[in-house]
């Protein structure tokens, strides 16, 4: 009988480690920190003046009017509820500062005793809120004849000095849904807007100093949870202020 003897051979396929292995991971984790330095490098160093023109920009796009100064939401805050409904406007008008030397105090002086008014000087501005039934009826963005002398004489305010003006439409919660005016922004806005025409019109303001702002029910001044507080809530604000250098 004939035997076969067969030679079996093992090989090690097994190489020895790579002594410079480590450095694949480790460049990465650097590289991943050197992004993340840059990122905050770049965070901390944001230009301000580029971030308000984006501001400004989108603002145009949700409502404000491309004609006059746009001006920023947040600082918007004329009254609170805490503060009384009348204001002494001659102790104010000492703090005003230089912008409201030439401003007609007589005709701040009439606006502040309408019951249905309220004016607040400052620093920073003048702050004038009108009830929306002075100026319009129920639903409705044109101008009321009865509303013309108390606009003639913030007309007087105004053409007194060179300040910006701007004209805030307010309303309550309470949804309007008619065919002309689908949501309470419309006719906010266009409340807003048919002052500024007669401020134009009438007035003989110069439109680069008007804006119009139409908030719906966005910015109340009390909880819309009466109906006397919902009166209050329904309101155009014309502030003027500092125009931008």
């Amino acid at each position: 009988m004939r035997t076969n003897n067969y030679r079996i051979t093992f090989r090690n396929e097994c190489k020895a480690p790579d002594p410079a292995g480590w450095l694949i991971p480790f460049n990465d984790l650097i590289t991943l920190l050197m992004v993340f330095f840059v990122l905050l490098f770049a965070m901390g160093n944001i230009n301000v003046h580029k971030s308000e023109k984006l501001v400004g920009s989108l603002q145009g796009a949700l409502g404000v009017l491309l004609e006059g100064k746009k001006v920023d939401v947040q600082v918007v805050r004329p009254i609170q509820p805490t503060e009384p409904a009348t204001q002494d406007v001659s102790a104010d008008a000492s703090n005003t500062g230089s912008q409201f030397a030439e401003v007609s105090q007589d005709a701040i002086g009439d606006l502040a005793n309408h019951p249905e008014i309220v004016v607040i000087q400052t620093p920073k501005g003048l702050f004038i809120t009108l009830s929306d039934g002075i100026l319009f009826q129920s639903g409705v963005s044109e101008l009321r004849p009865e509303g013309y002398p108390v606009l003639n004489k913030i007309i007087q305010v105004v053409q007194s000095n060179q300040l910006a003006v701007r004209i805030e439409g307010h309303t309550d919660n309470v949804s309007i849904r008619s065919e002309r005016f689908p949501s309470n922004w419309d006719l906010s806005i266009a409340r807003a807007v048919h002052v500024v025409k007669y401020f134009i019109d009438t007035g003989k303001i110069a439109p680069q100093r008007l804006s119009a702002v139409g908030y719906g029910e966005s910015k109340p001044l009390y909880p819309n949870d009466s109906p006397a507080n919902r009166v209050k809530n329904r309101r155009v604000e014309i502030i003027l202020e500092m125009m931008d250098s």
